[in-house]
């Protein structure tokens, strides 16, 4: 029995990871999901969240936000709306884009697209949390 499986992070941008991994948890809409190989068949629809990649004993992070993954094969195909390595994120980009969506949210204008701001400041504050974890 197998010990990896392959797993695949890609973005309508890019391909993010392609590599052979041991472990992932991964936030779905229906909760965190921890996978391991030889997963039975699967597919979730995919939270902004972080994800845990482990290969070999070692731990990488990612954020990703949006998307769907699906499991078939011992291949773990995750097409996320945007997803970075955790390396990748600007914190104090991150920072500013929360306070803005915080601020537009506070004012309660008629003229902002509730939703679309309150999906901002989440992905925002999600990208903040990660990141000041690896600090």
């Amino acid at each position: 029995m197998a010990n990896s499986f392959k797993l695949e992070l890609v973005t309508p941008l890019e391909k993010i990871l392609s590599q052979e991994v041991n472990f992932v948890m991964i936030r779905t809409t229906e909760g965190d999901m921890g996978i391991l190989p030889n997963h039975s068949p699967f597919v979730a629809g995919l939270s902004t969240g972080e994800m845990k990649v482990r290969v070999n004993g070692q731990e990488n992070f990612y954020y990703v936000s949006g998307g769907f993954l699906e499991i078939s094969n011992n291949i773990v195909t995750i097409l996320a709306d945007e997803a970075m390595d955790v390396k990748d994120i600007d914190l104090e980009a991150a920072r500013r884009e929360a306070q803005i969506a915080k601020e537009k949210l506070e004012k309660l204008a008629e003229d902002i697209d509730f939703a679309n701001v309150q999906k901002t400041l989440t992905q925002a504050l999600t990208k903040v949390k990660i990141a000041e974890k690896m600090l």
